[in-house]
């Protein structure tokens, strides 16, 4: 199943493999050697001895301090020394140090998408940002009471996560400083990566992947790969429509990243996968036993795709046993897709007690796994389609809807879908019939439905239908008047009217006219826009949206009048109220008003008139939509004021208190850290316990400076 391949064997593990270019492959080993290695020739042509001092020990999965990136590399060799930032793109030069994990030995590190950011764990429980340029301190993520087992961040979203022995995994917005999820989990996590802003993906030590939805702060997928495999690595296809995940027992499965169902798994020759990376010719592996595995995931490619052109879906598949990745290929999809239009038919054959000759049309499909899948369960369900069929064929609808009510799967099938499109049919003729006539055409309709008489589901409906026959020319009269409020309220009293064309021709006006306001809006139109919202109101299902564009509206406008007046408090708190957007002209210019406002204050701060700063801010520190801005300027604030204490009497301020007072509201951000660390602070601030107030905060005292008893 595997592809051809080949292999360069070094003497150590391979701790991390990276991509410099698509013809450069940079290897670290447990050595601290780092290796260069010419992907068109797939030769090494650069080993270099990043420390002749460190001492090799046994290889850990979860002691590796070492990251590589594109462009940089970094290494941490002791608990005491230095960690270092090295350029890898030509020589190989230090670009920084710094000491940010010192006394500690790092766990996990790992480099951002532009190796401008990195992020390391320590075997402390700590886990710091760097900058990469000069090695200042970005962010430290609240500590954990164990060792950091896995770490991540995404440079576009902002955003870090870590993990730890302690089970406990932690969301956190760099750029702003706060924590946006927290969860301890059941099993300890291997290692994460971020699919998107509120979509997280990890493996964990039992062998299972979980995807974790950020913003809802739960677990939405799982899938337990084998209880037996020891998960060690995993990567995003570029398209992020697929995850690899590789085993300390050297299995590599693919998975959907959507389904989180498992594509393929494959047992790689070497022992225990470490890292791996994938160009657009080679699937590189690096192995606990020293290896370095060049796959040609591409091999039989071109032919694979003539063979899906001209739907030789047999031969194609055979292709599979040659070379598993071609599972992943983004051709395999219209496997998939035909056996959907040969489904129907195989499902009909079934019905029909044809049962090998379904299974002939349905091999060449079953090493995809969705489809063997799907045949299995259509399998299982022979008997009861057989009697669907036969029900289905002999036009006894009663005993069919009943056997599909029991099963709701048979409700998926083809037969179903045959009978319900035959229902909906004779309805709209009942229907017609009814709306043109509803005296006359009263047995008319009748007979048309006769089919459906006796289905329980259907009765009731058809019951009420001839009952009120005379509904339907009302209802049409009502929408010539353009009376929609009683319109609405004949179809709340007669349901079956939800049924018809002209319900759904009502609908999507509504929809249009939803449409319109919003547009009216925009434009800065309020007028017109409420008189829109007022017939919009006598749509029922549109009723909710129609009360919130007529506050939103009224807001708009009292807001423009606010704006014009300079009346900057009042149109945030009418902001704050109607919870109103940016797509909306005035408050994209109150925005640039609070920008104003905001560069104001920090200049006052600059000047030192900390008590005006203050007394100006104090009108906003209970409207939520200004949290952030408010939170922004007092951080500043503050600052600025331990400086001038620091300067002036420093002696007399009890420290410790008045860095606790800090670290309860904003915990350790970049600010008080840059602060403690330039006036001899930082073994203070370290000691302190870091978690910060999880509560808004709807007052800020004026200093928070304390002095000594």
């Amino acid at each position: 199943m595997l592809p051809s391949s080949r292999e360069i064997t070094f003497h150590a593990p391979i701790s991390r493999i990276a991509l410099a270019d698509e013809n450069t492959l940079h290897v670290i080993d447990n050595n601290y050697a780092l290796h260069k290695i010419d992907l068109t020739r797939l030769e090494t042509i650069k080993s270099t001895t990043l420390s002749t001092l460190y001492t090799p020990s046994l290889f850990d999965y979860y002691q590796r301090p070492a990251a590589l990136g594109a462009k940089r590399a970094y290494v941490s060799f002791s608990t005491q020394g230095a960690e270092y930032i090295l350029d890898t793109k030509t020589k190989l030069n230090k670009i920084c140090n710094f000491t940010h994990n010192a006394g500690a030995r790092v766990t996990k590190a790992r480099f951002g998408e532009s190796d401008k950011i990195l992020i390391t764990g320590n075997e402390k429980g700590r886990t710091f940002i760097i900058h990469t340029d000069d090695g200042h301190l970005i962010a430290e993520l609240p500590r954990s009471s164990d060792t950091i087992t896995a770490v991540t961040l995404n440079e576009e979203t902002q955003l870090a996560a870590r993990a730890s022995f302690s089970k406990g995994l932690i969301v956190y917005r760099y750029n702003t400083q706060e924590v946006i999820f927290h969860k301890r989990l059941e099993e300890v996590v291997e290692m994460m990566t971020f699919i998107s802003e509120n979509t997280l993906l990890a493996i964990t030590r039992n062998g299972k992947i979980i995807k974790i939805d950020i913003a809802k702060e739960r677990i939405v997928k799982q899938t337990l790969l084998d209880e037996n495999l020891w998960p060690s690595y995993l990567t995003l296809s570029h398209s992020k429509k697929f995850v690899y995940i590789g085993t300390r027992e050297s299995v590599l499965f693919a998975l959907h990243v959507k389904s989180m169902e498992v594509l393929f798994s494959v047992k790689l020759p070497y022992l225990g996968i470490t890292s791996f990376v994938r160009t657009g010719r080679y699937f590189i592996f690096g192995f606990k036993s020293g290896e370095l595995l060049f796959l040609n995931h591409r091999e039989f490619e071109e032919q694979f795709k003539l063979y899906i052109k001209l739907k030789k879906i047999k031969e194609a598949s055979i292709l599979f046993t040659k070379n598993i990745f071609l599972m992943s290929h983004r051709d395999t999809r219209l496997i998939y897709d035909e056996w959907l239009v040969q489904k129907e038919t195989i499902i009909n054959l079934i019905s029909s007690g044809h049962l090998e000759e379904a299974k002939n049309m349905a091999e060449p499909f079953l090493f995809h796994p969705k489809c063997k899948l799907e045949f299995t369960q259509i399998e299982e369900l022979q008997p009861d389609l057989m009697s669907l069929h036969r029900y289905f064929r002999s036009f006894h609808f009663a005993p069919a809807y009943e056997l599909a009510s029991s099963k709701p799967i048979l409700k998926k099938s083809a037969i179903y879908a045959q009978m319900e499109a035959l229902w909906n049919k004779n309805l709209q003729k009942a229907q017609i019939l009814l709306s043109r006539e509803p005296i006359l055409n009263k047995e008319a309709a009748k007979d048309s439905l006769k089919l459906f008489l006796d289905v329980e589901e259907k009765k009731v409906m058809i019951e009420q239908m001839l009952h009120n026959s005379k509904i339907f020319m009302l209802s049409e009269s009502a929408i010539r008047d353009k009376n929609f409020a009683l319109y609405f309220k004949l179809v709340s009293q007669n349901t079956f009217l939800e049924f018809t064309p002209l319900y759904k021709k009502v609908l999507l006006l509504g929809e249009k006219l939803q449409l319109q306001i919003t547009t009216l809006l925009e434009e800065r139109n309020y007028m017109q826009a409420l008189s829109l919202t007022s017939m919009l109101h006598d749509f029922l299902p549109y009723r909710n949206q129609a009360i919130r564009l007529k506050e939103v509206s009224n807001a708009l406008s009292t807001l423009e009048t606010q704006i014009e007046h300079n009346l900057l408090f009042e149109a945030i708190k009418t902001q704050d109220q109607f919870k109103l957007g940016l797509n909306y002209e005035p408050i994209k210019e109150l925005e640039e008003r609070k920008l104003h406002f905001q560069a104001k204050q920090l200049e006052a701060i600059e000047a030192k008139a900390y008590p005006s700063v203050y007394a100006a801010l104090i009108p906003y520190m209970a409207i939520s939509v200004c949290r952030a801005n408010v939170s922004f300027l007092m951080r500043r604030l503050y600052i600025a004021q331990f400086k001038d204490a620091y300067q002036e009497c420093a002696s007399a301020i009890d420290w410790e208190k008045s860095l606790s007072a800090y670290l309860h509201l904003f915990g350790p951000d970049a600010l008080i850290k840059e602060f403690a660390l330039h006036v001899n602070l930082h073994t203070t601030l370290e000691e302190l316990s870091t978690e910060s107030t999880s509560q808004d905060i709807s007052t800020y005292p004026k200093d928070l400076l304390m002095l000594k008893s």
